[in-house]
Protein backbone atom coordinates (compact mmCIF):
# COMPACT_ATOMS: atom_id res chain seq x y z
CA UNK A 1 0.00 0.00 0.00
CA UNK A 2 1.27 3.67 -0.60
CA UNK A 3 1.12 6.63 1.62
CA UNK A 4 -1.77 9.54 -0.12
CA UNK A 5 0.91 11.96 -0.22
CA UNK A 6 4.71 11.92 -0.72
CA UNK A 7 7.33 14.25 -2.64
CA UNK A 8 6.54 14.37 -6.40
CA UNK A 9 8.51 15.17 -9.72
CA UNK A 10 8.23 18.98 -9.93
CA UNK A 11 6.56 19.94 -13.69
CA UNK A 12 7.83 23.11 -15.15
CA UNK A 13 4.09 23.53 -17.07
CA UNK A 14 1.71 26.62 -16.31
CA UNK A 15 -1.89 25.42 -16.63
CA UNK A 16 -3.78 27.47 -14.37
CA UNK A 17 -4.31 31.13 -15.94
CA UNK A 18 -4.13 33.87 -13.37
CA UNK A 19 -6.96 36.57 -13.24
CA UNK A 20 -8.58 38.42 -11.19
CA UNK A 21 -11.20 37.70 -8.01
CA UNK A 22 -14.02 39.11 -7.07
CA UNK A 23 -14.48 39.26 -3.11
CA UNK A 24 -18.33 39.03 -3.52
CA UNK A 25 -18.45 35.88 -5.89
CA UNK A 26 -15.70 34.05 -3.32
CA UNK A 27 -17.61 35.25 -0.24
CA UNK A 28 -21.04 33.59 -2.21
CA UNK A 29 -18.49 30.22 -3.43
CA UNK A 30 -17.60 30.46 0.29
CA UNK A 31 -20.84 29.76 1.70
CA UNK A 32 -21.65 27.29 -0.56
CA UNK A 33 -18.51 24.86 0.27
CA UNK A 34 -18.86 25.76 3.78
CA UNK A 35 -22.34 24.14 3.97
CA UNK A 36 -20.36 21.43 2.41
CA UNK A 37 -17.24 20.95 4.44
CA UNK A 38 -17.22 17.48 5.55
CA UNK A 39 -16.98 17.34 9.15
CA UNK A 40 -13.99 14.93 9.67
CA UNK A 41 -11.88 17.40 8.01
CA UNK A 42 -10.31 18.66 11.50
CA UNK A 43 -6.97 19.34 12.44
CA UNK A 44 -6.01 20.34 15.70
CA UNK A 45 -4.26 23.73 15.22
CA UNK A 46 -3.61 26.36 13.11
CA UNK A 47 -0.35 24.71 12.42
CA UNK A 48 -1.99 21.58 10.89
CA UNK A 49 -4.47 23.46 9.38
CA UNK A 50 -1.88 25.01 7.35
CA UNK A 51 -0.43 21.50 6.70
CA UNK A 52 -3.53 19.00 6.02
CA UNK A 53 -4.38 22.05 3.72
CA UNK A 54 -1.63 21.95 1.45
CA UNK A 55 -1.66 17.80 1.42
CA UNK A 56 -5.52 18.12 -0.33
CA UNK A 57 -4.01 21.09 -2.69
CA UNK A 58 -1.45 18.66 -3.61
CA UNK A 59 -3.85 15.84 -3.82
CA UNK A 60 -5.71 17.86 -6.17
CA UNK A 61 -3.93 20.06 -8.51
CA UNK A 62 -1.55 20.33 -10.81
CA UNK A 63 2.19 20.07 -10.68
CA UNK A 64 3.27 23.39 -11.41
CA UNK A 65 4.88 27.29 -10.21
CA UNK A 66 2.22 28.96 -8.22
CA UNK A 67 1.72 32.76 -6.82
CA UNK A 68 0.60 32.43 -3.23
CA UNK A 69 -1.06 35.22 -1.78
CA UNK A 70 -2.21 34.86 1.70
CA UNK A 71 -5.73 37.15 2.91
CA UNK A 72 -6.35 37.52 6.59
CA UNK A 73 -9.56 39.54 8.44
CA UNK A 74 -9.13 43.21 10.11
CA UNK A 75 -10.81 40.76 13.13
CA UNK A 76 -8.01 38.21 12.96
CA UNK A 77 -4.70 39.80 11.95
CA UNK A 78 -1.30 38.13 12.18
CA UNK A 79 -2.00 34.42 12.67
CA UNK A 80 -0.87 33.44 9.33
CA UNK A 81 2.62 33.65 10.92
CA UNK A 82 5.88 33.36 8.83
CA UNK A 83 6.31 29.96 10.65
CA UNK A 84 2.72 28.52 9.19
CA UNK A 85 3.19 30.04 5.67
CA UNK A 86 6.33 28.34 5.77
CA UNK A 87 4.46 25.18 7.05
CA UNK A 88 2.28 25.24 4.21
CA UNK A 89 5.28 26.43 1.49
CA UNK A 90 6.96 23.71 2.31
CA UNK A 91 4.85 21.53 2.04
CA UNK A 92 3.27 22.31 -1.70
CA UNK A 93 6.87 22.59 -3.22
CA UNK A 94 7.76 19.23 -1.54
CA UNK A 95 4.53 17.88 -3.91
CA UNK A 96 5.92 20.25 -6.77
CA UNK A 97 3.90 23.36 -6.72
CA UNK A 98 7.10 25.63 -6.50
CA UNK A 99 5.61 29.20 -5.01
CA UNK A 100 6.78 31.86 -7.42
CA UNK A 101 7.07 35.50 -7.85
CA UNK A 102 6.50 34.96 -11.77
CA UNK A 103 3.18 37.31 -12.37
CA UNK A 104 1.97 34.62 -15.11
CA UNK A 105 2.15 31.79 -12.76
CA UNK A 106 -1.35 30.74 -11.65
CA UNK A 107 -2.49 32.30 -8.02
CA UNK A 108 -3.18 30.35 -5.06
CA UNK A 109 -5.06 32.26 -2.38
CA UNK A 110 -4.72 31.02 1.25
CA UNK A 111 -7.60 32.26 3.25
CA UNK A 112 -8.06 32.19 6.72
CA UNK A 113 -12.08 32.43 8.11
CA UNK A 114 -13.66 32.50 11.69
CA UNK A 115 -17.17 31.76 12.14
CA UNK A 116 -18.76 31.78 15.56
CA UNK A 117 -18.19 28.42 16.31
CA UNK A 118 -14.86 27.56 14.29
CA UNK A 119 -11.96 28.36 12.24
CA UNK A 120 -11.36 27.42 8.78
CA UNK A 121 -8.21 27.92 6.47
CA UNK A 122 -9.20 28.01 2.77
CA UNK A 123 -7.16 27.31 -0.45
CA UNK A 124 -8.75 28.29 -3.51
CA UNK A 125 -7.44 27.60 -7.01
CA UNK A 126 -8.59 27.38 -10.53
CA UNK A 127 -8.15 23.99 -12.86
CA UNK A 128 -7.24 23.84 -16.16
CA UNK A 129 -10.85 24.18 -17.71
CA UNK A 130 -11.48 27.23 -15.49
CA UNK A 131 -13.62 25.85 -12.52
CA UNK A 132 -12.64 27.44 -9.17
CA UNK A 133 -11.85 25.07 -7.07
CA UNK A 134 -12.29 25.61 -2.74
CA UNK A 135 -10.52 23.39 -0.37
CA UNK A 136 -10.86 23.70 3.53
CA UNK A 137 -9.44 22.38 6.89
CA UNK A 138 -11.36 23.13 9.76
CA UNK A 139 -10.06 23.78 13.44
CA UNK A 140 -11.04 24.96 16.64
CA UNK A 141 -11.43 28.60 17.03
CA UNK A 142 -10.21 28.40 20.62
CA UNK A 143 -6.61 27.53 19.36
CA UNK A 144 -6.34 30.96 17.87
CA UNK A 145 -6.45 32.38 21.22
CA UNK A 146 -2.85 31.81 21.82
CA UNK A 147 -0.49 33.90 23.62
CA UNK A 148 1.74 36.77 21.66
CA UNK A 149 5.22 36.81 22.18
CA UNK A 150 5.81 33.36 23.26
CA UNK A 151 8.14 31.17 21.26
CA UNK A 152 6.36 28.41 19.49
CA UNK A 153 7.56 24.84 20.53
CA UNK A 154 8.27 22.26 18.02
CA UNK A 155 6.64 19.21 17.85
CA UNK A 156 6.92 15.76 15.25
CA UNK A 157 4.67 14.51 12.94
CA UNK A 158 4.47 11.54 11.36
CA UNK A 159 3.53 10.61 7.90
CA UNK A 160 2.83 7.01 6.69
CA UNK A 161 5.14 6.67 3.34
CA UNK A 162 5.39 2.99 2.71
CA UNK A 163 4.63 -0.89 4.44
CA UNK A 164 5.14 -4.13 3.21
CA UNK A 165 4.82 -7.37 4.48
CA UNK A 166 9.16 -8.25 3.47
CA UNK A 167 11.40 -6.85 6.40
CA UNK A 168 12.73 -3.47 5.53
CA UNK A 169 16.47 -2.40 7.52
CA UNK A 170 16.47 1.23 6.10
CA UNK A 171 15.38 3.60 4.41
CA UNK A 172 15.63 7.43 2.66
CA UNK A 173 14.21 10.24 0.52
CA UNK A 174 16.28 11.86 -1.47
CA UNK A 175 15.53 14.95 -4.19
CA UNK A 176 17.96 15.17 -7.46
CA UNK A 177 19.80 18.16 -7.32
CA UNK A 178 19.37 18.73 -10.79
CA UNK A 179 16.22 17.54 -12.04
CA UNK A 180 14.34 18.12 -8.61
CA UNK A 181 12.61 14.42 -8.95
CA UNK A 182 12.17 12.75 -5.53
CA UNK A 183 13.34 9.25 -4.80
CA UNK A 184 12.48 6.66 -2.13
CA UNK A 185 15.55 4.22 -1.32
CA UNK A 186 14.75 0.78 0.57
CA UNK A 187 16.98 -1.79 2.08
CA UNK A 188 14.92 -4.67 2.00
CA UNK A 189 16.36 -8.44 3.12
CA UNK A 190 19.31 -8.48 0.55
CA UNK A 191 17.81 -5.79 -1.84
CA UNK A 192 18.41 -2.07 -2.52
CA UNK A 193 14.99 -1.16 -3.97
CA UNK A 194 14.63 2.71 -5.92
CA UNK A 195 11.01 3.82 -6.22
CA UNK A 196 10.16 7.34 -7.95
CA UNK A 197 6.78 9.11 -7.31
CA UNK A 198 4.75 9.74 -9.94
CA UNK A 199 0.86 10.73 -10.52
CA UNK A 200 0.78 10.80 -6.68
CA UNK A 201 2.05 7.53 -5.79
CA UNK A 202 5.65 5.91 -4.97
CA UNK A 203 6.34 3.44 -8.72
CA UNK A 204 8.93 0.73 -8.20
CA UNK A 205 11.85 1.62 -10.85
CA UNK A 206 14.21 -1.23 -9.85
CA UNK A 207 15.97 -2.90 -7.43
CA UNK A 208 19.47 -5.06 -6.86
CA UNK A 209 21.34 -6.92 -5.20
CA UNK A 210 24.12 -5.75 -2.26
CA UNK A 211 24.57 -9.02 -0.17
CA UNK A 212 24.85 -11.92 -2.06
CA UNK A 213 21.62 -14.15 -2.51
CA UNK A 214 20.31 -15.81 0.42
CA UNK A 215 21.99 -13.94 2.81
CA UNK A 216 19.75 -11.35 4.67
CA UNK A 217 21.41 -8.67 7.09
CA UNK A 218 20.37 -8.42 10.86
CA UNK A 219 19.20 -4.82 12.34
CA UNK A 220 22.02 -2.51 12.48
CA UNK A 221 24.38 -4.33 9.70
CA UNK A 222 22.97 -2.24 6.94
CA UNK A 223 21.78 1.04 6.48
CA UNK A 224 21.41 4.06 4.17
CA UNK A 225 21.87 7.77 5.43
CA UNK A 226 22.98 11.04 3.12
CA UNK A 227 26.20 12.54 4.41
CA UNK A 228 25.99 15.93 4.80
CA UNK A 229 29.75 16.93 4.41
CA UNK A 230 30.08 14.84 1.10
CA UNK A 231 26.73 15.75 0.02
CA UNK A 232 25.71 12.31 -1.31
CA UNK A 233 23.79 8.96 -0.42
CA UNK A 234 25.92 6.52 1.34
CA UNK A 235 25.41 3.12 2.33
CA UNK A 236 26.82 1.46 5.73
CA UNK A 237 27.57 -2.09 5.59
CA UNK A 238 28.75 -3.48 8.97
CA UNK A 239 30.29 -0.85 9.79
CA UNK A 240 31.68 0.63 6.51
CA UNK A 241 30.99 3.20 4.37
CA UNK A 242 30.03 2.49 1.02
CA UNK A 243 29.92 5.59 -1.99
CA UNK A 244 26.51 4.57 -4.16
CA UNK A 245 25.44 6.57 -7.06
CA UNK A 246 21.72 6.24 -6.36
CA UNK A 247 20.96 8.19 -9.78
CA UNK A 248 22.11 5.01 -12.00
CA UNK A 249 21.50 1.53 -11.78
CA UNK A 250 22.66 0.29 -8.50
CA UNK A 251 26.49 -0.26 -7.65
CA UNK A 252 28.58 0.40 -4.61
CA UNK A 253 32.41 0.83 -3.71
CA UNK A 254 33.14 0.60 -0.05
CA UNK A 255 35.93 2.20 0.77
CA UNK A 256 36.68 0.72 4.44
CA UNK A 257 36.16 3.94 6.23
CA UNK A 258 34.50 3.89 9.32
CA UNK A 259 31.24 6.11 9.71
CA UNK A 260 32.01 9.57 10.92
CA UNK A 261 29.54 11.95 9.87
CA UNK A 262 25.91 10.68 10.56
CA UNK A 263 23.77 13.25 12.29
CA UNK A 264 20.71 13.15 14.14
CA UNK A 265 20.20 16.99 13.72
CA UNK A 266 16.27 18.32 12.39
CA UNK A 267 15.43 21.57 11.46
CA UNK A 268 12.15 23.05 12.35
CA UNK A 269 9.93 25.71 11.12
CA UNK A 270 10.24 27.48 14.47
CA UNK A 271 13.03 29.25 13.56
CA UNK A 272 15.15 27.84 16.79
CA UNK A 273 18.31 26.14 16.52
CA UNK A 274 18.50 22.55 15.78
CA UNK A 275 17.12 19.55 17.35
CA UNK A 276 18.24 16.06 17.64
CA UNK A 277 16.08 13.04 17.55
CA UNK A 278 16.59 10.18 19.30
CA UNK A 279 14.88 6.70 19.73
CA UNK A 280 13.74 4.77 23.28
CA UNK A 281 15.53 1.68 24.68
CA UNK A 282 13.57 -1.01 24.97
CA UNK A 283 13.96 -4.13 22.74
CA UNK A 284 12.54 -5.23 19.30
CA UNK A 285 9.10 -6.45 21.29
CA UNK A 286 7.45 -2.93 22.53
CA UNK A 287 6.60 -0.10 20.80
CA UNK A 288 9.09 2.58 20.69
CA UNK A 289 8.97 6.56 20.75
CA UNK A 290 10.96 9.15 18.69
CA UNK A 291 11.91 12.30 20.62
CA UNK A 292 12.89 15.39 20.22
CA UNK A 293 15.59 17.06 22.03
CA UNK A 294 18.29 19.95 22.03
CA UNK A 295 21.78 18.90 22.92
CA UNK A 296 25.60 19.19 22.18
CA UNK A 297 25.14 16.17 20.54
CA UNK A 298 23.73 14.16 17.20
CA UNK A 299 20.53 12.21 18.93
CA UNK A 300 21.53 13.32 22.36
CA UNK A 301 18.03 12.13 24.34
CA UNK A 302 17.04 14.55 27.22
CA UNK A 303 17.57 11.99 29.67
CA UNK A 304 21.53 12.32 28.40
CA UNK A 305 21.74 16.00 29.16
CA UNK A 306 19.56 17.00 25.92
CA UNK A 307 16.84 19.34 26.78
CA UNK A 308 12.98 17.57 25.59
CA UNK A 309 10.98 19.32 23.64
CA UNK A 310 8.53 16.27 22.43
CA UNK A 311 7.88 13.13 21.49
CA UNK A 312 6.35 10.94 18.78
CA UNK A 313 4.64 7.11 19.90
CA UNK A 314 5.41 4.40 17.00
CA UNK A 315 3.41 1.57 16.19
CA UNK A 316 6.95 -0.45 17.29
CA UNK A 317 10.42 -0.35 17.45
CA UNK A 318 12.51 1.66 15.45
CA UNK A 319 14.51 0.19 13.25
CA UNK A 320 16.35 2.41 11.43
CA UNK A 321 16.64 6.62 11.37
CA UNK A 322 18.01 8.71 8.38
CA UNK A 323 17.77 12.36 7.97
CA UNK A 324 16.97 14.13 4.30
CA UNK A 325 19.45 15.92 2.87
CA UNK A 326 18.19 19.68 3.40
CA UNK A 327 17.56 18.25 7.38
CA UNK A 328 14.04 19.67 7.26
CA UNK A 329 12.54 15.55 7.82
CA UNK A 330 14.12 12.52 8.48
CA UNK A 331 12.73 8.83 7.35
CA UNK A 332 12.11 6.18 10.24
CA UNK A 333 11.61 2.46 9.72
CA UNK A 334 9.40 0.92 12.20
CA UNK A 335 7.63 -2.81 12.56
CA UNK A 336 4.30 -2.42 13.61
CA UNK A 337 3.74 -4.99 16.36
CA UNK A 338 -0.14 -5.17 15.86
CA UNK A 339 0.05 -5.99 11.60
CA UNK A 340 3.63 -7.41 11.54
CA UNK A 341 3.92 -4.96 8.58
CA UNK A 342 7.22 -2.80 8.14
CA UNK A 343 6.42 0.86 7.72
CA UNK A 344 7.94 3.55 6.56
CA UNK A 345 7.90 7.22 8.40
CA UNK A 346 8.49 10.82 7.14
CA UNK A 347 9.14 12.70 10.77
CA UNK A 348 9.62 16.21 10.74
CA UNK A 349 9.66 18.95 13.12
CA UNK A 350 6.87 21.05 13.59
CA UNK A 351 5.48 24.32 15.00
CA UNK A 352 3.07 23.83 17.89
CA UNK A 353 1.44 27.16 18.20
Amino acid sequence: MLSSSGKPVSAKQNLYSPRSRSFIVFCQLFGFALLLLPSHVRAESLEDAAHQLAIKVCAAARKQQVSVHWQETAEFPGYLSESRRKVFLEQISACGMAPSENPDAPVLTVVIRVTATRALLIADVTDAAGVQQIYMVEFPRASLYVARGTSPTPQLRRELLWQQEKPIQSALEWQHPATEEWFLFLLSDSLFMRFDFENGAWKWMDSAQFLPVGHSSRAGEASLFYSHAKERVELVLLRKVCDIDPTVHFSYTCTGSEVSDRTMELSSACGESPRYLATGKGDFTQPDQITLASGSGAGAPASDGGNYAGSLDMPGPVLDISVAQDSKSATAVVKNLSTGNYEVYRIKAVCSN
